[in-house]
Formats: C-alpha cells, structure tokens, sequence
C-alpha cells in the first residue's frame, strides 16, 4: 500500500460512538484476496462498507522493482528505465519538436499474462514506454498527444539495444530495474464518483487511508496523487481541453462521458529517486491509459498518459 505500506504507524481511528481513538497497525502488503480488504476496512473501522464495496474491487498486477545492472538484462526482459530494447527500423520516439523522449519501461505481456483475470491483454508482445523528456504536458490537452509514445512488437520481434541519443539530459536517464509481477486487488478510490453515496463524511478520511493503492501497478484502479483519470482521458482523446471545466462543461461531454468506464490503466509508476531516478514533478505518479478494445486489439497507438503530482 502506498505511504503505509510495511510500516507500523500510529493511526488515530473513531470508535463507534465518534470518539477519536488510536491504534497500531500494520500492513504488509497490498490485499490479494477480498478477505484481505474485509481485514483492513475492519482495522480501519469501516468493516460495514465491505457489502457495498464488493463488487467494485478490481485485479490488479503489482509490480515489484528489483534494481538491476543493464548488461545483465535480456533483450525481451519486463523493465523500468535504462536502454530501449527496439526492433531493427524503429527509432527512438521524439516530440513533433524533435526532442527525443525519455524511456520509460518495457513490458513483455507473457510474464504477467497468468495475473491478467479478466483477459485484457493480448496473449504476448513488447509494449515500450516514452514521455517527453522535459516533462512539460500533463495529458489534460488534446495537444499533448505529440509528448508521449507507448510502442507495441510481436512476440517474434528481433530487438536490439538501442543507445543513449546526445539530446537526451542526464536526468531524464533512468535508472534500470527488472519486474517481478504478482496478482493483488484494489477497490475505488477516495475520491471516486462511485462512493458519493456509500461512504459517510464521518468515515472518509479512514476510508482515504485504506484506499490507498501500490505505488507500481498495472490495470485495477489508480493510485491517484489528484483527481480520477477515466473521464478525463475519455474527454480529451475526443478532442475536450481539461485543463480547466470548460472540456467538462462542454455540451458533447454529455455523450462521451458513457465511454469512461472503457478505460483501463495500462501502467502506473511513481516516483523514486532512489530505484529508479524517476520524479514526476513534486512526488508525483506518471499514469498510461488505454481503452478495453484498442488494448486487446493491440492499437496502443491510442494510448494515453497523464502526469499528476502533490
């Protein structure tokens, strides 16, 4: 769990009758099983809400970054930071300014395919990640379009371990890790539409506490630093400026905000200096979004990204 995870904190709860209480508490790991959840909305004191929050919870693939050497890593191995592994053809993504992006990470979907419940992804293939280097779009403009890239190869593809470009800054390098993935769950987040009518104000600054996700995940819901992202990125790949209510206010948003619930994250990362070198703004989580059909129909090209931080 992000923030709490594996610490032993000091946690001030409300007993039954509203008076402010204060327990130790310890979490270990993100929940893998709906028991899991009903133990810690119950630590929590919010074990009433596990009727009403079943059905929402999502899977999720966590994902663990282990810091690696770049020599040691294979060419179609899953990982964040260090060098692009590219087929032969394809160069490395630069901005309609010809800036070249940062790399990101690179997924290869038969190492976590086993997690993936619901059968989103295709069965195997290289998905590689690129965002502008400068970290100036934050996915609320159409425009921002041009600043991000997420590539797709076939399983079959000959790759190859592509350098360093010369425009590329020192900190905009980062640092390699390898992924071990594991299946866990997630349920809504604080500030989700969906709990507008299930959590009580009295109860919502635990429930703000337990909903907080993994920092490192893919698919379930986002461990969101701002706002929800599904509407969004439905409204602005629609051509809707969101960086302000106009996109929301629009007319046409009406219509599309029934295509939200299309989405689904395709990665999350967060900051961390330390692993990986990443900081997304100030301590933020860069975000990739997909919608169900262009994910199983391998059309990434569609993706979207979006870039919150405190």
């Amino acid at each position: 769990m992000k923030k709490i995870s594996n610490l032993f904190n000091l946690l001030k709860l409300r007993d039954k009758n509203g008076r402010d209480i204060e327990v130790n508490y310890v979490l270990e790991s993100e929940p893998k099983t709906k028991e899991d959840i009903l133990n810690l909305l119950t630590q929590f004191n919010l074990s009433q809400y596990m009727a009403q929050i079943e059905p929402l919870i999502k899977p999720i693939i966590s994902l663990e970054l282990n810091s690696s050497k770049e020599e040691t890593i294979s060419l179609k191995t899953s990982k964040i930071g260090g060098k692009p592994h590219l087929p032969q053809g394809i160069s490395w993504p630069k901005t309609n300014k010809g800036i070249s992006m940062s790399f990101i990470a690179q997924l290869n979907i038969s190492e976590f395919k086993n997690f993936d419940v619901e059968n989103l992804f295709p069965k195997d293939g290289i998905i590689s990640f690129f965002y502008c280097q400068d970290q100036s779009v934050w996915g609320f403009d159409p425009n921002d379009k041009n600043s991000f890239k997420v590539l797709y190869f076939e399983k079959d593809s000959s790759l190859r371990k592509v350098q360093f470009p010369k425009d590329l800054k020192e900190e905009s390098i980062f640092k390699p890790n390898t992924l071990k993935f594991s299946k866990a769950l997630s349920i809504p987040t604080w500030n989700d539409d969906v709990l507008l009518t299930i959590i009580d104000d009295k109860d919502s600054d635990n429930y703000f506490e337990v909903s907080q996700g993994v920092e490192n995940q893919i698919l379930g819901y986002a461990n969101n630093v701002q706002n929800t992202m599904e509407l969004e990125c439905q409204l602005v790949t629609n051509g809707l400026y969101c960086g302000d209510p106009s996109g929301y206010n629009d007319p046409r948003s009406i219509e599309l905000k029934s295509g939200k619930d299309d989405w689904v994250l395709l990665l999350q990362l967060d900051s961390d200096e330390d692993k990986t070198g990443m900081m997304w703004g100030d301590l933020g989580t860069i975000y990739f979004w997909i919608k169900k059909q262009d994910l199983k129909n391998k059309r990434f090209d569609n993706a979207w990204c979006i870039l919150q931080c405190h």
